[in-house]
């Protein structure tokens, strides 16, 4: 790999020689002429004055910058976007031309007195990466978490944002990591209002330059660019309304630029709150025993967020800032658990042994902390030579304190001698990261270079202590886990002509690990080293169609709160543990799509996970005490075609479908061992519609539906899961204020998994989708910024603040 990787750069450095003796570089960056935002994906085109015979052709990236080689002479200048309307020039070429920045603008046309504006497709295929329209893909959203609500592949609950069949994954907010997770990061989505969002970026097998971990991908929330001498923002409430609590939540959004200085804010609070029950079943066929587990739960409890930013421009070229954020929250959480035992008789009907009721009270603290400071230089003779280094801090602290009752009594209620469990137990978990990276991307030939270097340093603490009355005894353990990780990659993107373009990268990784279980150093644990290459080609032919073929090597450590070996009692009967010594898991995967006019979409991918982190799930017929450990225990063969289209050619309506189609092998077990698993084809498909009930669409109305077919995830055989919602929304006061009503999970069910192995059978239905009614009020406002003389509007505006 090392040598392919060198031979691609030579070639890279032949070419760019080669050319360099007979032609001369011309650059410049397109930019909007209404904002100066940049204009990226857009065609530039080099031809001949007499015939129009193309000479050269290139593509302008992300910042809206563009690189090509032209021998000298006189030609024309061509320039194509969408929305835009195409621009011309002549240059004559002696020798290198930087044409700076060339203004593009948006194409309007007057059709029966009713404008019609050029739009950007709502989705769009890259080599790395799909690109959805932010203010397209959901027109009735009120916030940044709404319009991934309704993004294709994107899962959305109360716990954080995945990738639907992939996992976890990273969130970027403008390329810039978001080190929030769960909750903090729900509160913080929900503080962006949708008319803050350009676009949402998919990166299913992101470049080297994004960290090997999270083998699901990289979701990016590109947000619109600050409007200069600008000071405004929003102010959102929402209640909320869920079984027989009333919810509430109220998020603000300021933003200023003036000169040289930009800033931000995002602050954040309300309640939270969840309701559900889990059962479980379990049957040995062999002792002719049967047990039932049913548990209610419900809790609440307060959260609040803040963000804030700060950049300021020393100069066009060097820019700097800083961000920070803090993300308490406290749930308190009421369980009520009916454990059951049964006798199997011949004639096949169940005899209660007896019963075992509990009650558990717990509270969970948490918080997240988080600092950045970034520095930004870019070179005015290189439009794409950039380099950036990054410095973060990130704190999590979790405090959760349980206690559990239980009694054991005879069907006719009486007690029994020597069966009551209990326990009283508190665990902590404190991790604190130091991250600092370096990146640096430089010109070569129509292409570019990026390599960069990154540093990680983790500590994370576990404790977990019972009190002397619990029934296990009294315990105090404690460990220690440190990680270390260190990262250098090289990524090369290059046009290979005005139709292909291609990417590809290599990352290595050394992770060092080291701790202490109660005092005593860990002996197994293994520092690694591990490459991971990544492969994009692109194909345009034209405007209507798009190809891409990607394929990558990824990996998924485990949570810090996975190492931890010390039991956690849910009740006598159901005991989780981590395992100290968890690797992390791999997966490789390779994927090709296709885009046809920006609407219709396909891709076929496979992949293969191996040492993949799951929770192994083992019985004792004899005790029926069930052991839930996290192991290195998933192996899974995945090939899917998914498929989704985008419809949008009448006035009054848009709808939006997803499909995905696939096969998966999974076995859980220790090595060649398998426990359970299965293999099996699974369908999902997602629908989101939008009404339009007036000509201006101010008043609109939204309805999606979600529904999978049974398959394996986790090990487990997950049943059919079915949801849906819909909602109203009207805005008002020239788009300044706009009033949502929104109803989730008014289709929904239980989902069911199941288990099977040899000695026991075990189901389980949790119920989690909970009918829940929103009402949701945001309210943007802003002004600009005149200097020293205030304008009224501005005064008016800090008296609302």
């Amino acid at each position: 790999m090392k040598h392919a990787r060198m031979l691609c750069v030579v070639l890279a450095l032949s070419s760019g020689s080669l050319l360099a003796q007979t032609t001369f570089p011309i650059q410049g960056t397109l930019k909007k002429t209404a904002d100066r935002t940049p204009v990226d994906f857009a065609n530039i085109l080099l031809r001949q004055p007499a015939d129009s015979t193309l000479v050269v052709g290139t593509t302008s990236d992300e910042h809206g910058g563009f690189r090509l080689e032209a021998p000298q002479g006189t030609f024309l200048l061509e320039i194509h976007a969408l929305g835009y309307k195409p621009f011309h020039k002549t240059l004559t070429v002696t020798g290198t031309l930087d044409l700076g920045e060339l203004l593009l603008t948006e194409e309007t046309k007057e059709l029966s007195a009713v404008q019609v504006t050029g739009r950007r497709p709502i989705m769009l295929r890259k080599s790395d990466r799909m690109v959805f329209d932010a203010t397209q893909i959901a027109p009735a959203a009120s916030s940044a978490l709404d319009v991934l609500r309704q993004t294709p592949g994107v899962n959305v609950s109360d716990d954080g944002v995945s990738l639907i069949g992939k996992g976890g994954v990273i969130v970027l907010i403008n390329d810039k990591r978001v080190r929030l997770s769960g909750a903090a990061l729900i509160g913080l989505l929900r503080s962006y209002p949708q008319s803050d969002l350009q676009e949402i970026q998919i990166l299913t097998t992101p470049p080297a330059k994004y960290e090997a971990e999270g083998n699901a991908g990289v979701l990016n929330i590109i947000l619109k660019k600050a409007k200069n001498d600008f000071l405004g923002g929003s102010i959102a409430s929402r209640f909320a309304l869920r079984n027989d609590k009333v919810l509430y939540s109220l998020n603000t959004n300021l933003n200023y630029k003036k000169d040289k200085v930009t800033a931000s804010l995002q602050l954040g609070g309300g309640s939270s709150g969840y309701d559900g029950g889990l059962g479980t079943y379990r049957t040995y066929p062999k002792q002719g025993t049967f047990h039932s587990s049913e548990t209610a739960y419900s809790g609440q409890g307060p959260y609040f967020n803040l963000r804030a930013g700060l950049d300021y421009v020393f100069t066009p070229e060097l820019s700097m800032g800083a961000s920070i954020s803090y993300s308490p929250q406290k749930d308190d959480t009421r369980r009520e658990n009916d454990s059951r035992d049964y006798r199997i008789l011949s004639s096949k009907a169940y005899e209660l042994l007896r019963l075992l009721p509990g009650v558990a009270d717990e509270t969970d603290k948490s918080r997240y902390t988080t600092a950045n400071v970034h520095l930004e230089k870019s070179f005015k003779s290189a439009p794409k030579r950039r380099l950036s280094w990054d410095a973060d801090y990130v704190g999590y602290r979790s405090q959760e304190g349980r206690n559990f009752t239980s009694r054991g009594l005879m069907p006719n209620g009486t007690p029994i001698p020597g069966s009551d469990f209990y326990f009283d137990a508190l665990t902590d978990q404190h991790t604190d990261s130091y991250i600092t990276s370096l990146d640096y991307t430089e010109p070569l030939g129509k292409g570019t270079l990026g390599f960069g270097a990154k540093g990680t340093w983790t500590r994370t603490t576990n404790r977990s202590d019972y009190d002397a009355k619990s029934s296990m005894g009294e315990r105090h353990d404690k460990i220690t886990f440190d990680e270390h990780v260190y990262a250098l990659y090289a990524d090369f993107k290059h046009p290979l002509s005005d139709k292909w373009n291609l990417r590809t990268g290599l990352r290595m990784e050394y992770t060092h690990t080291a701790g202490e279980n109660n005092g005593r150093r860990l002996e197994h644990l293994k520092s690694y080293l591990n490459v991971f290459p990544t492969l994009f080609l692109g194909f345009n032919p034209n405007d209507r169609h798009a190809f891409s073929l990607n394929g990558t090597v990824r990996l998924n450590r485990p949570h810090f709160g996975q190492l931890s070996p010390f039991a956690s009692y849910e009740n006598q009967y159901s005991v989780m543990r981590g395992k100290e010594d968890l690797r992390a898991a791999k997966r490789a995967q390779l994927a090709l799509g296709y885009t046809f006019l920006g609407a219709l979409n396909f891709q076929l991918d496979g992949g293969y996970l191996w040492d993949g982190i799951t929770q192994v799930v083992r019985l004792d017929p004899v005790t029926n005490q069930g052991s839930y450990m996290h192991d290195n225990a998933e192996k899974t063969w995945t090939f899917g075609l998914e498929n989704s289209f985008f419809f949008n050619k009448v006035s009054f309506f848009q709808t939006y479908i997803s499909q995905r189609l696939w096969y998966s092998d999974m076995k859980i077990g220790p090595e060649s061992t398998s426990l359970y698993g299965g293999a099996g084809l699974s369908y999902h498909v997602s629908l989101n519609n939008t009404f339009f009930f007036n000509r201006s669409k101010t008043f609109q109305g939204t309805c999606s539906f979600y529904y999978r077919t049974p398959g394996y995830d986790g090990g487990f055989h997950m049943g059919h899961i079915i949801s849906g919602g819909a909602g109203l929304s009207y805005t008002l006061l020239q788009g300044k204020l706009r009033l949502a009503l929104d109803a989730y999970n008014l289709l929904r069910n239980n989902l069911r998994m199941d288990i099977t192995t040899p000695d026991s059978q075990m189901h389980a239905d949790n119920e989690n989708n909970i009918l829940t009614l929103n009402l949701g009020v945001t309210y943007s406002f802003g002004a600009p910024i005149q200097g020293k003389s205030e304008r009224k509007s501005a005064q008016e505006l800090r008296s609302r603040m």
